[in-house]
């Protein structure tokens, strides 16, 4: 594999296009909040069980497939057209044995009907944004996050727009999952003509050879993908079945929150992780790569969890209002989460890169194990708050699964920036507990932490700088 110059400018403009293409996720965010209003916390926590429900359907259809099609398109774009015909071939063979079985999945739980009906419309617009991804894996390879923000952008535009009338014209919880299937069917259009008119015309095929090529090659991907998408998705079930509609609906606002700051290393890691999956691992450009976009993640991770553990009372009322107070405690519980959740969802995708998915597999592999052990006994303890706790605990094992795994492959990711940012962190929660709670605690921790990553530099200034300036290169090209 060889690597043309990696450009922290070139970096910046590929994460900057990509936190716009998150920040189209508050839009849906407020469709959530306002249908979260209007339906209750019990209402919602029907909707969570839906939604966590239909994101099996998903995960069948997924298992890794986009992050083997990036890492192909970014090495090889004159194949693109062959791995799009192979990936939906294999999509639609999985289509239907799975797509039964997810039928029956809510009927075999004993849901009640607007929960049941909620499932399958929701399993509907994920299965549609299984094939989207395959648009956006596309433009990810090529560097085009553009086209990838206007189609989002549309998308989400689409579901305000028929979800809040909807609701105003007295729709429930039907209604809020059939939106979601609305306006993924209008992304999924203009997410297909963007690939075939602009970036490489697709043979319309069906490819069973390519199909099982890909599936082959997906195995141990597919795997690994499997075994942390179960773990993040038990904990709320295990959440629904022990602690009821009530406690899976505080719980869900709660991680509803960590769903938007996940922004920030989805945006760096659709920025980096081409790059990395076309660079050798022995070009030092690699590890430098790596050790930096960990180092960012992790002040980042830093500053979000400071400001989650003393803001959450404050941001729970503000976006649910006072019917959702005790989500606040569980917020407050998950900022640990967030920061850990950055490095896991980034350093997996080295694995990736590395071609090494197997030690991917064995990570995935302890943190289900772990989550499998923990959570139903901290749930039937402490109800939602256990769930909460087991989620952080189990961030925790996986981070430090992955950082060994990686060890003897590039080398601990982490240099002295993370050690300065860390201590920048540490000052700030000193600070935190010795000031009253409330907006004087949570100004006090950001202050005393901003103070510290000034002082201390864990980012050189010289890379901000070129970071920055990364705007301008938003027009060209790759």
């Amino acid at each position: 594999m060889t690597a043309p110059a990696v450009l922290p400018e070139r970096v910046a403009r590929n994460a900057v296009l990509k936190l716009a293409v998150q920040a189209t996720r508050l839009l849906s965010l407020a469709f959530l909040v306002l249908a979260a209003r209007v339906l209750g916390p019990e209402g919602f926590g029907k909707f969570t069980f839906a939604y966590t429900l239909a994101t099996l359907l998903g995960a069948a259809l997924d298992l890794g497939m986009h992050s083997l099609l990036v890492r192909e398109v970014a090495r090889a774009r004159g194949r693109t057209a062959e791995w799009w015909a192979a990936a939906v071939t294999l999509k639609l063979g999985l289509l239907l044995p799975v797509g039964l079985a997810f039928l029956a999945l809510p009927v075999a739980t004993a849901r009640p009907g607007d929960t049941t009906g909620a499932t399958w419309l929701l399993g509907a617009a994920i299965g549609l944004q299984s094939f989207i991804e395959l648009a956006v894996s596309v433009f990810t390879g090529f560097e085009r996050l553009e086209l990838e923000l206007r189609l989002r952008l549309v998308e989400k535009l689409a579901l305000v727009a028929v979800g809040v009338t909807g609701l105003a014209l007295g729709g429930g919880l039907v209604w809020v999952s059939a939106t979601f299937a609305v306006a993924a069917l209008v992304s999924l259009a203009l997410g297909v003509r963007f690939v075939h008119r602009r970036l490489a015309p697709l043979r319309w095929r069906w490819d069973p050879a390519g199909a099982q090529a890909l599936a082959r090659a997906l195995g141990p991907v597919a795997l690994a993908f499997v075994l942390a998408f179960a773990t993040t998705r038990l904990v709320p079930l295990v959440v629904a079945l022990l602690g009821g509609d009530l406690a899976a609906g505080y719980l869900g606002a709660a991680v509803r929150v960590l769903d938007v700051v996940a922004v920030v290393p989805v945006a760096l890691g659709a920025a980096v992780y081409p790059i990395l999956a076309r660079t050798a691992p022995t070009d030092p450009r690699f590890r430098r790569v790596l050790v930096r976009a960990t180092e960012v993640l992790l002040l980042l991770g830093l500053a979000v969890a400071l400001g989650l553990a003393h803001g959450a009372e404050r941001l729970t009322a503000w976006v649910y209002g006072a019917r959702y107070e005790p989500a606040a405690a569980l917020l407050a519980i998950l900022s640990a989460a967030a920061c850990l959740s950055f490095l896991n969802y980034f350093l997996g995708f080295v694995f990736l890169a590395l071609d090494r998915p197997g030690r991917l597999v064995a990570v995935t592999g302890v943190s289900l194990g772990a989550s499998a052990l923990l959570t139903p006994g901290l749930v039937l303890a402490a109800g939602a708050e256990g769930g909460a706790v087991a989620l952080v605990l189990v961030e925790t094992l996986s981070v430090t699964a992955i950082l060994m795994g990686l060890l003897p492959l590039v080398g601990l990711p982490l240099g002295l920036g993370a050690l300065k940012a860390g201590g920048a962190a540490t000052a700030a929660g000193l600070v935190a507990g010795v000031l009253p709670p409330g907006g004087v605690r949570l100004g006090g921790a950001l202050l005393v932490y901003a103070a510290g990553v000034l002082a201390l530099q864990p980012v050189p200034r010289e890379l901000w700088a070129r970071l920055f300036r990364g705007g301008a290169w938003l027009a060209e090209r790759p």
